[in-house]
Formats: C-alpha cells, structure tokens, sequence
C-alpha cells in the first residue's frame, strides 16, 4: 500500500474513533439517556480506534 494513502486512512481512522467516543458519551449523558445509539456509537468507535492502531503498527519482517 502506498505509504501517503495509509497515512490518510490512519488519520481518517483515528478521526472517526474520537467522533464516535464522543457521540457514545454525548449520547448516554442525555436525559433520558440513548442507551442503544450510545452503544452503537461506542462500538463504532472503538473498531475505528482498533483499525487505526493496526495501521500505525510498524511491520514485523
């Protein structure tokens, strides 16, 4: 893969997991609270947060 276009989707990655974290939190602090979008939003942010640390990770040769 080309090193300009991991870099992107890296940064894509780790944008969108902090999006979603914060749209979990923002969510289950509401009254009354949203508990299966917070959920849902948590979840996706936490793939989004596992797939940018696997892009980040340098390569075992």
């Amino acid at each position: 893969m080309n090193t300009n276009v991991k870099i992107f989707i890296t940064i894509f990655c780790y944008i969108s997991a902090v999006m979603g974290l914060v749209t979990a939190v923002m969510q289950a602090s509401t009254t009354p609270p949203n508990t299966p979008g917070a959920i849902g939003s948590g979840v996706v942010g936490g793939i989004f947060l596992i797939a940018g640390v696997a892009l980040s990770r340098k390569p075992r040769y």
